[in-house]
Formats: structure tokens, C-alpha cells, sequence
């Protein structure tokens, strides 16, 4: 077999394994992990050259999440939308989405995260918060006029 061939079946098994693994485990306790609800926080309308602050409140079973894994928001001009990630890219991760200027929320309270960010031209901006806990991800969208 080729190098590629064994590699390719490699990850299959390991994958297979995974999944295996946590079928069981679940299975064991018989409980799946409740879903994660975002809640994105950011104004409709903000001044140029001023800090604004833009939040995500994250619920997991009618409690706060409090710790979650990996919390981050990609701003952009809406009519400069960032190109989708093609397969040979491979997954998103949370350090790619930083290398492509993502910002690192922080945990202000319980079950909130926020950055602080200043928008410097007019426009209608795109913010996307990124929440990893777990084996979950969300990614909620809001519109912000910045003037």
C-alpha cells in the first residue's frame, strides 16, 4: 500500500475508534449533552473611533456556561465577506480563525464573553461570534451600521 493509502485508513480508524468510544461512554450514562444556546449581544448602530463593547451569552441547560472552550468574534465590512474554507483547508480551527484576525473573547461573567472593539470606517460590518464547548459549535450572526 501507498504512504497515502495507509495514512488515509489510519485516520479512519482512529476516527471510528473515537466515535466508538464516546458512543459508549454515553451510552453508559445515558445522557447527551444539552445543546448550547447563544445569545449575541452587540448593538444595531455604533460611533466610529469609539470602544464598543460586543458580548455573547452562552446558556447550557437553563444555567450559564461558564468556561467554554474557545469563545471568538470575526468582524468584517459586509461587502468584504471572507472566502469560505474550501476541503483542503481542512477544518476551522480556533488558532486559524485568530491567524485570520479573529479576536479572543474573554469571560466577563458568568456565561458572558465580550471583546472590546473600535470601529474606524463607516459601513454595515458582519459580526460572528465563534462558541466551541465540546463537540458543539455555533456561529450566530449580527449586523452592526458603524457611522
Amino acid at each position: 500500500m501507498s504512504g497515502q493509502v495507509r495514512w488515509f485508513m489510519s485516520l479512519i480508524i482512529l476516527v471510528v475508534l473515537t466515535v466508538a468510544c464516546s458512543n459508549e461512554e454515553q451510552a453508559q450514562t445515558g445522557e447527551m449533552p444539552e445543546m448550547i444556546k447563544v445569545e449575541l449581544m452587540v448593538p444595531d448602530k455604533v460611533s466610529l473611533h469609539k470602544p464598543v463593547s460586543l458580548k455573547v451569552k452562552l446558556m447550557q441547560g437553563g444555567k450559564p456556561l461558564i468556561h467554554a472552550d474557545h469563545v471568538q468574534f470575526q468582524i468584517w465590512n459586509k461587502l468584504d465577506e471572507p472566502p469560505a474554507v474550501s476541503p483542503e483547508q481542512g477544518m476551522m480551527t480556533a488558532e486559524k480563525l485568530e491567524e485570520q484576525g479573529a479576536l479572543k473573547a474573554s469571560e466577563a461573567d458568568e456565561g458572558i464573553y465580550e471583546v472590546e472593539y473600535t470601529f474606524e470606517e463607516s459601513g454595515t460590518y458582519v459580526i460572528q461570534a465563534h462558541v466551541t464547548h465540546g463537540a458543539m459549535h455555533s456561529m450566530p450572526r449580527a449586523t452592526v451600521e458603524a457611522k
